[in-house]
């Protein structure tokens, strides 16, 4: 009797542990399984967000390119042409005081030349922004517009100035680029506003105008709705929130929300 009382114990703790063992194997396939997949979707955001990075960067240069473009053609070619027009003046039987100034003049537009010239070669790269940093970079933008357009522009910066990281910066930086270019192209304003709020674990960046603004609750055009779309994409990749604020006749207000406690 005890003899089979002992077996079936036996028996009974054999199963017991053999359930256990089934059981504890079971659970360390379904985690690293757990595992592998947080590895594989870690991977995956490192692989998006490098993407988008590299994306930004040949957009940046892109979008330099443009404007190194129209500069040559209506700026810089203007000014070398007027340059060409007085030399050739000043060697034609004209006064010598005529003939003075004529090459002054010329020395002077060739000395503008040399200044946008080595302005706009700043913005060839991406580096750019990585090297003279966020504010300097969007300061600079900034300018380039106001002279292009004769649009009344103000960059306010406020708080504590610190560094994001570079890809961020880069992000941010051409975040601004695509609002400013929409201010231009759809707005219709006369004054923009770019301010730049630094508090201890949040960066904000608004971009307001006074232009004729557009309903927000309709739906976007194909290129806009697009260009919305990529913009919110890219605010998530860095930890951020994009909020657009706009009504017909009321101007546009783009406020970009960067959390930077992983940034410092």
């Amino acid at each position: 009797m005890n003899s089979n009382y002992a077996l079936v114990l036996f028996i009974a703790g054999t199963m017991l542990l053999i359930m256990f063992a089934f059981f504890f194997i079971l659970y360390l396939q379904v985690q690293k399984r757990k595992q592998n997949r947080f590895r594989w979707e870690k991977e995956q955001l490192e692989f998006a967000y490098k993407s988008e990075i590299l994306k930004t960067g040949l957009e940046v240069q892109q979008h330099a390119l443009d404007k190194i473009s129209g500069e040559l053609h209506d700026n810089i070619g203007g000014r070398l042409t007027a340059v060409m027009r007085n030399l050739i003046a000043a060697n034609t039987p004209v006064p010598v005081e005529t003939a003075d100034m004529l090459r002054t003049q010329a020395v002077s537009l060739l000395e503008e030349v040399i200044k946008d010239a080595r302005s706009i070669s700043h913005t060839l790269n991406s580096q750019y922004v990585i090297t003279k940093g966020l504010v300097a970079s969007v300061k600079k933008e900034v300018d380039y517009i106001c002279k292009a357009t004769g649009m009344h522009c103000e960059v306010l910066v406020t708080g504590d100035y610190y560094s994001l990281d570079d890809e961020k910066e880069l992000i941010v930086f051409r975040m601004v680029q695509e609002s400013i270019a929409n201010v231009v192209k759809h707005a219709g304003a006369t004054h923009m506003d770019v301010k730049m709020h630094y508090e201890p674990e949040n960066f904000t960046v608004t971009i307001t105008d006074n232009g004729k603004g557009f309903n927000t609750t309709a739906p976007a055009g194909e290129s806009s709705g697009i260009g919305l779309m990529n913009m919110q994409n890219r605010a998530r990749f860095i930890n951020g929130t994009l909020h657009i604020r706009s009504a017909s006749g009321s101007g546009t207000e783009v406020i970009l929300s960067v959390n930077t406690t992983t940034t410092k």
